[in-house]
């Protein structure tokens, strides 16, 4: 077990770590192109990708506004397609292989959820079928904290009654999980899935203590 010999704890970030969040997010990012066109603008979603890569890329918050910000020249039309856009979260999948490997998990370790999520964060966990493996859950909507606040992660090692060094974070995200939990104590796992993966390591203060490509890699490595 090496590293890990002390950990009784894995807390998972949802979107892009749990939940594939692709579907949604090309589906917001048509729906800029489709409003972008109502104002005599030739963007395409190849366009907004690309800015939103320069937002993870430069760690800049909220993709979808940088990429309004870069691509729509004035103002009015700017404030024109803002609130026309929506995220449609009932489009979000959980990863195929999300709840096999909590199951196997959950055999050997306690598993909790700390995420940036909209209100309703642990009926959505029961759709995906999580709730069974899942013995705690902090999320911001609920808790009115937001990653990367530290106080977020500690109420969620204070709820499961664990150490930091019992702890294990597992995200996408450096900003938001991997270097909140290292000012914690806790170790740390990055999964390369969804537009976190773009987000660079600048130093031994924001880089994980191990770094996947998908959720079956976290069976050999902690198991």
């Amino acid at each position: 077990m090496g590293m890990w010999s002390d950990v009784k704890w894995l807390f998972f970030d949802v979107g892009d770590t749990l939940v594939d969040e692709w579907i949604p997010v090309d589906h917001i990012m048509n729906q800029f192109v489709e409003r972008a066109a109502d104002r005599g603008y030739s963007i395409t979603i190849q366009d907004v990708r690309e800015k939103f890569i320069e937002s993870y890329s430069n760690f800049i918050d909220s993709p979808m506004q940088y990429a309004i910000s870069q691509l729509i020249e004035k103002e009015e039309d700017r404030a024109y397609i803002r609130p026309r856009l929506k995220f449609r979260k009932e489009l979000e999948t959980p990863y195929p292989e999300a709840k096999k490997i909590l199951a196997q998990l959950g055999e050997h370790y306690r598993i909790g959820i700390i995420a940036n999520q909209s209100p309703g964060t642990a009926e959505r966990l029961h759709q995906y079928g999580f709730s069974s493996y899942v013995d705690v859950i902090a999320c911001s909507a609920e808790q009115g904290l937001a990653k990367p606040d530290v106080r977020l992660y500690e109420y969620a090692l204070q709820k499961a009654g664990c150490a930091p060094s019992e702890a294990v974070m597992i995200g996408d995200r450096i900003d938001n999980d991997i270097v909140p939990a290292k000012l914690l104590g806790m170790k740390t796992i990055r999964i390369l899935q969804g537009y976190g993966r773009y987000q660079p390591s600048t130093g031994a203060g924001d880089t994980p203590d191990c770094t996947i490509s998908s959720l079956d890699e976290l069976i050999a490595l902690l198991l």
